[in-house]
C-alpha cells in the first residue's frame, strides 16, 4: 500500500502540473463569457413631449444630459438652449429630478424657476430657455418609433439580422456561476493536496482550514450575493480565484501566516458586503462622500503620528501583534470620494475639491515615505480627472507638474535615487541589494517552465520578500509561467469588466468608481510584476489579493465592491417606480419587400 502511494504521489505532480493551467484557462474563458453577458434589453422610462406631441425625446437612462450639444443623451439643437443645459435624473424612490448645470436660460418647472435638484412629476411642464416641453410616461407606440430609428441609425453596423432563434441558441449556453465555483474548488482541492505533500506536519492542520474556508465562501457568497441583489457575480470569481492563488503561495512561502491572512480574506468579503449595500443607495452615497474624504486624510494623519517606520517607511501602525497599513484602506475612501453622480460633474464646473483632497493624500504618502503607494494613489487621481472632466490639457499639466514635484523629492530624498540605480542592470548587481532579488526570481521564473516545479518545490521561497515584493516570481516558479499569464489575465478582465460597465449602469458615479478601482488594480500589479522582472524598478507594493499582507487582501475585496456595484447596481427596483418602464428589444430587419 505504502508503494502505491508513493507511485501514485510520484506521478500526481507531473499530472497536476497540466490540470492546474488548464482548469485556469476553462475558468478564465467562463469569466471572459460571463463578464461580456449584460442584459440586452433597453428601457424606455419615459418621454419629453414637445409642442403636443409634435416631438417626443425618448428618455433611455437614470441620468440624462439635456442640451444643444450632440454628446447630450437628449439633443436640442436649438440656440436658446445651452450645450449642457439639465440633467434629468431618476432616484431611488422613482420619482425624478432635474438639476440646472448652470446654464444661461436657465429651467422652470410649471411656471417657476428651479432650484438645484428640484423633484418633478410625471405631466409637469418643463421650460429650458422658453423651450416648452412635458416630462409624460412612455407608450407602446414610442417603444416602436424607437426601435425604428435605431435600426435605421445602426443598420449594417450592428447585426440586427441574426434570427431570434440564434439569439435564444446563444443564451441557452452555460452561464451559471455555480460551473466556474465548481471548477475552482477543484482547482483549490488538488491545490490543497500538492501543498500537504509539500509542507511541515505542524501546518497541516492550518492547511485544511484555510482550503476549507476557500472552498465554502464561494458557495456562501451566492446566499449573500442574493440578499445584495447581485446577479452577476464574474468579478467576485476572479478575487475568489486570485486570493486562492495568494493562499497558496503563502502557505508554500510562509504558512506561519496562513491564520492572518485569512483572517483577512474573511474580513475583506465583510469590507466587501458592507460597501456593497451602501452602494446601493446612491444618494445616501453622496451624502457619504464629504465624511469618507476627511476620515482618509485623518487615518493618513494618524498614521504619520501613532505609526511605527520599517525600511523608512512610517506606514503602519500596531497594537501588540497586530499591525495595519492604514494607505490600504485609504484606497477604498479615496475611490468613493473621487466618483461622482453626472449632475454634480455638470454643476461643479472646477476639479479644485479633487485636487487639493488628492494633494493632501498624496503629501501625507510622501511624508510617510511611501513612494510607492503614492505613484498608485497619483494614477487613480489622473484617471479621476479624465473621467470627470475629460480635459487632456488638465491632464498634461498635472503630469508635469507632478514630474517637477518628483525632481524636488529627489533632491531632499537622495536615497531613493538608489532604487533606480540596479535598473535594467541588475544581473551587474546580482549578488548585492541592487539586484539580489530579480534576478533571483528571474532565474525562479525561467526554471518554473510552463507548468512550474509543483507549489512548495522552489528555491525562490527562500529569498527575502518572496512572498510579498517578487510574489510573482514565485507564482511562475511553482505553478508556471501560463498560470502567471493567467494571473494577468484576471487582472484585465476586472479592468474590462469595469469598462464595459457604461452600458448597463444607471449612474456615472458607478463607472468612474469602477474604473478607477479598476484601474488601482492594474498599475499596482504593473508595479509589481514589472519591478519583478525589472522591466520597472522594483518599488516594493504588494500584487492584489495574492501578496502576503492582511491589509492588501481586505482592501482589494473593498476595492472590488465597485466593480460588482456597476455591474449589478444597473436600475431601481421595479417595484419602486413610479412609472412602469417599457422594455426595448431590437428586432431583425425584414427582408426587403417583406411588410408588417
Amino acid at each position: 500500500m505504502d508503494d502505491f502511494v508513493t507511485l501514485f504521489q510520484m506521478h500526481y505532480l507531473s499530472a497536476a502540473r497540466i490540470a492546474f493551467a488548464v482548469l485556469a484557462a476553462l475558468m478564465l474563458l467562463l469569466l471572459l463569457r460571463r463578464l461580456r453577458t449584460r442584459d440586452s434589453t433597453d428601457y424606455l422610462l419615459a418621454v419629453l413631449d414637445i409642442d403636443n406631441g409634435a416631438v417626443r425625446l425618448p428618455i433611455m437612462h437614470y441620468e440624462t444630459t439635456i442640451g444643444r450639444s450632440r454628446s447630450c443623451d437628449v439633443q436640442i439643437p436649438l440656440e436658446v438652449v445651452s450645450r449642457q443645459h439639465a440633467v434629468l435624473t431618476m432616484t431611488e424612490q422613482g420619482r425624478w429630478r432635474i438639476t440646472d448645470t448652470k446654464s444661461m436660460g436657465g429651467i422652470q418647472v410649471n411656471g417657476e424657476f428651479a432650484d438645484q435638484n428640484t423633484l418633478i412629476s410625471i405631466g409637469d411642464e418643463i421650460s429650458l430657455a422658453n423651450v416648452h416641453m412635458v416630462l409624460m410616461p412612455a407608450t407602446s407606440y414610442d417603444a416602436k418609433v424607437f426601435v425604428r430609428q435605431r435600426q435605421e441609425k445602426l443598420r449594417g453596423r450592428l447585426a440586427l439580422r441574426k434570427s431570434a432563434s440564434a439569439r435564444a441558441g446563444k443564451k441557452r449556453m452555460p452561464q451559471s456561476v455555480w460551473f466556474i465555483f465548481l471548477l475552482l474548488n477543484a482547482f483549490q482541492g488538488m491545490a490543497c493536496y500538492q501543498l500537504y505533500l509539500t509542507t511541515a506536519q505542524a501546518h497541516h492542520t492550518m492547511l485544511y482550514a484555510a482550503f476549507g474556508l476557500l472552498v465554502l465562501f464561494p458557495w456562501l457568497y451566492l446566499l449573500i450575493a442574493k440578499a445584495l441583489r447581485i446577479t452577476n457575480m464574474a468579478a467576485e470569481a476572479v478575487g475568489f480565484f486570485l486570493s486562492t492563488i495568494g493562499v497558496c503561495t503563502t502557505a508554500a512561502v510562509s504558512p506561519d501566516s496562513l491564520y492572518k491572512q485569512m483572517g483577512a480574506f474573511v474580513l475583506g468579503i465583510f469590507i466587501f458586503c458592507i460597501a456593497c449595500l451602501v452602494l446601493r443607495n446612491l444618494h445616501f452615497v453622496m451624502k457619504l462622500r464629504p465624511y469618507a474624504g476627511i476620515l482618509s486624510l485623518l487615518l493618513l494623519a494618524a498614521t504619520i503620528v501613532f505609526g511605527s517606520t520599517l525600511n523608512r517607511q512610517r506606514n503602519w501602525i500596531r497594537w501588540g501583534d497586530i499591525s495595519i497599513q492604514p494607505s490600504e484602506f485609504v484606497k477604498i475612501l479615496f475611490v468613493f470620494t473621487g466618483a461622482a453622480t453626472l449632475e454634480w460633474l455638470l454643476t461643479t464646473r472646477n476639479l479644485t475639491i479633487l485636487t487639493v483632497y488628492s494633494v493632501g493624500c498624496i503629501g501625507f504618502l510622501f511624508l510617510m515615505g511611501d513612494f510607492g503607494t503614492a505613484l498608485i494613489f497619483f494614477f487613480a487621481f489622473l484617471v479621476l480627472i479624465f473621467m470627470t472632466s475629460g480635459d487632456i490639457r488638465a491632464l498634461v499639466l498635472t503630469t508635469v507638474s507632478a514630474a517637477l514635484g518628483g525632481l524636488l523629492v529627489l533632491s531632499y530624498k537622495p536615497y531613493i535615487v538608489n532604487r533606480f540605480s540596479a535598473w535594467r542592470h541588475v544581473w551587474e548587481h546580482m549578488n548585492d541589494n541592487g539586484g539580489y532579488q530579480q534576478t533571483r526570481a528571474l532565474i525562479a521564473i525561467a526554471s518554473g517552465g510552463l507548468f512550474g516545479l509543483g507549489a512548495g518545490n522552489g528555491f525562490l521561497k527562500r529569498v527575502y520578500a518572496a512572498d510579498t515584493d517578487i510574489v510573482f516570481g514565485v507564482i511562475c516558479e511553482e505553478w508556471g509561467i501560463l498560470l502567471g499569464l493567467a494571473v494577468i489575465a484576471c487582472y484585465v478582465l476586472l479592468l474590462y469588466s469595469a469598462i464595459r460597465s457604461h452600458k448597463t449602469t444607471r449612474s456615472s458615479y458607478y463607472v468612474i468608481a469602477a474604473c478607477t478601482a479598476a484601474a488601482i488594480f492594474i498599475f499596482q500589479a504593473s508595479l509589481n510584476i514589472f519591478g519583478t522582472t525589472d522591466v520597472l524598478p522594483l518599488t516594493g507594493v504588494t500584487l492584489p489579493f495574492i501578496s502576503n499582507g492582511g491589509s492588501s487582501m481586505a482592501a482589494s475585496w473593498g476595492l472590488l465592491s465597485f466593480i460588482t456595484a456597476a455591474r449589478n447596481y444597473a436600475r431601481p427596483a421595479k417595484a419602486k417606480l413610479a412609472t412602469e418602464p417599457i422594455a426595448v428589444r431590437p428586432v431583425a430587419a425584414k427582408p426587403k419587400g417583406e411588410t408588417s
